[in-house]
This record gives structure tokens, C-alpha cells and sequence, in this order.
């Protein structure tokens, strides 16, 4: 495979803000002729009035595909897996990112860390394209602290405000509790059996989720209570919130819960010892990652892990 990557090898994973369609475009297009004159294949992920624009520029290239870019953004694990697919077939990679909401940027920014370990061995230029109109300061601020290269005026440039993911990672470990934590719970339970976890979420849930989501929160909580039961201090507490379009889960055992800053996200699929009955937790925190959207907090009252499912919908409704 053919790189202008000027002979570097591994990721190369990119910042690039912009504040319209026309700055994103400005910049996509002489990258992507630089990439199809040196037989780069190229990946655009954009939407459909920045693909439109590109695409009337640079014109039809075998080296050259564009797809629709993710309208909203989905499990931060599933990302680092489809990214793990596509990334071997392709020397650049444009994703015009989704609006992250304020709820889920601890862990998307967690993504954004992980990538730079979980993909490093891919030889792929990477450009993660934000609209700054969307973020806050201390997202931007973020974003600076988990992109290598950052992308400003024509100029692709080291990002001297990069951080280790490791180091970046453990002091963004601890996630505030969320608001719907201060309200009274619809349902709580003291050292649940799984099959008691299972049944308590399948009731609360059916009101508020399509089957799908359902199954997978029951599945997320399972593992979640596994965990505790068995890795964690006693006692193992469960509680539940349900709301329009959303259902809340946080599991807390009395311990201080898994010292693995990347614990849940790597492509990497954790694997337990030969005929051991009882997987670490690892295991059951990547499936976790899977399935629902996942915090983690140590506290006083010891380490809890939050699961919350929402209704494919709920933005609409």
C-alpha cells in the first residue's frame, strides 16, 4: 500500500475543527488529491452536503470511496471495532464526526484515547473532522489531549498538547454520578442474584424500550452483577431509574473495582484462563462496552459502574 504519509508508520491520528461545510471541504479536498495522485486508497465518511462538494471537486478515483457518515454516534466500543475493520483496507481516512452530546462525552473522549493504542499498528492516516460549533471548551480541550496531529491552517502539525492515553486515561477515570442518581430509584436491591437482576431490569424496563434494547441492558446488568458478586467487595447494590425513552442501571460493591485504564474498549478481546469457571472481569466489561452506554466511578461508597439504555428513538421523541 502506497502512503504520502512522508514514510511514517503506524497511526496517524489527526485533529481537524472546523466551523462550516466550506472549511470542512476546503480542507478535505487538496488532502484527498494528494492521496489519489500517490495511490492512496482514500475513505471520505461524510455527510451528504460535504460528500457532495468533495466529490463535484476530486471527481471519481479508484482510489477514492465515499460513504455516509454516522449521523449518530453509537457504543464507543463497536466504534473501535468497525474502525479496527475498515482501517486495513485504506492508506486515509476522513470521519466527519457526529455531535457528541454533553451525557456521553467522558466516554466518547475515552474512544478518542483508546484509538491511539488500539489502532496504532494500522498504517492509516487518520483525520477525526469536528464541528467546533458543537463543542465546549473543555471538549476541544479534550480532543487537543487525544490527537497526536492536529490540522490548522493548510498545515499538518505535532500536537504538543497531546498526552499519553494511559496517563490521559487515568485522570479522566472517575465519571460524576448522573442526575437521575439523585432522585429516588424506581427499584433497589442488596446483593441480587443475576437471575434477580435480570428479572428486575426485564420489569422495569418493558415500558420504556423496545425489546432490543431490553435484552441487551439485561444482558449488560448480568455481567455487571457477575462482576461485583464475584470480583468486587460485598455488599453488591443494584439500582434502577426509568424514564421517557431511557433506563438507568448502576451496580456498587464495597471494592475499588478494575486498576485497567483501557478496560472495555481495545479491540482486543480479553480472554480468561483455560477451564477457569470464573472469567475475570475484563471479559464481562467488554461485553458490557458492547451493549449499552457505560461510566465508572469510585467513591466512599466503593465502585460503581452505570448502564444506560435508551430508545433508538428518544432523540425524536
Amino acid at each position: 500500500m502506497t502512503s504520502t504519509t512522508l514514510g511514517h508508520c503506524g497511526l496517524r491520528h489527526e485533529l481537524f475543527l472546523y466551523s462550516s461545510t466550506e472549511d470542512l471541504v476546503e480542507f478535505v479536498v487538496p488532502w484527498v488529491r494528494e492521496g489519489v495522485a500517490a495511490g492512496d486508497p482514500t475513505l471520505l465518511l461524510l455527510r451528504a452536503d460535504a460528500a457532495q462538494a468533495v466529490f463535484h471537486e476530486v471527481g471519481p478515483s479508484p482510489y477514492l470511496t465515499v460513504e455516509t457518515a454516522l449521523a449518530e454516534p453509537g457504543q464507543p466500543a463497536q466504534h473501535v471495532s468497525a474502525a479496527s475493520t475498515l482501517l486495513p483496507d485504506y492508506a486515509r481516512v476522513v470521519h466527519q464526526e457526529p455531535t457528541i452530546a454533553p451525557s456521553q462525552w467522558r466516554e466518547w473522549r475515552r474512544l478518542e484515547a483508546v484509538l491511539n493504542l488500539a489502532l496504532r499498528h494500522y498504517d492509516t492516516w487518520a483525520v477525526c473532522a469536528y464541528d467546533e460549533c458543537t463543542l465546549s471548551s473543555d471538549m476541544v480541550g479534550d480532543l487537543h489531549a487525544t490527537h497526536p496531529l492536529i490540522a490548522r491552517d493548510g498545515e499538518h502539525r505535532y500536537n504538543d498538547r497531546y498526552r499519553h492515553p494511559v496517563n490521559f486515561l487515568v485522570q479522566q477515570s472517575e465519571d460524576a454520578p448522573d442526575s437521575v442518581e439523585r432522585t429516588r430509584p424506581a427499584v433497589e436491591l442488596v446483593d441480587p442474584s443475576p437471575a434477580a437482576a435480570r428479572a428486575a431490569v426485564k420489569w422495569f424496563s418493558h415500558r420504556w424500550l423496545p425489546d432490543e434494547e431490553i435484552d441487551k441492558l439485561i444482558f449488560a446488568t448480568h455481567e455487571a452483577v457477575i462482576n461485583a458478586l464475584r470480583h468486587g467487595r460485598p455488599p453488591t447494590v443494584l439500582r434502577l431509574w426509568h424514564e421517557r425513552g431511557r433506563v438507568t442501571v448502576t451496580v456498587t460493591d464495597a471494592g475499588l473495582g478494575p486498576d485497567i485504564p483501557l478496560v472495555g474498549l481495545p479491540d482486543e478481546r480479553p480472554t480468561t484462563i483455560a477451564n477457569d469457571p470464573v472469567p475475570g472481569p475484563a471479559l464481562g466489561l467488554w461485553l458490557i462496552h458492547q451493549l449499552v452506554d457505560v461510566t465508572r466511578r469510585t467513591d466512599a461508597d466503593g465502585y460503581t459502574i452505570r448502564l444506560t439504555a435508551t430508545h433508538p428513538d428518544a432523540h425524536t421523541r
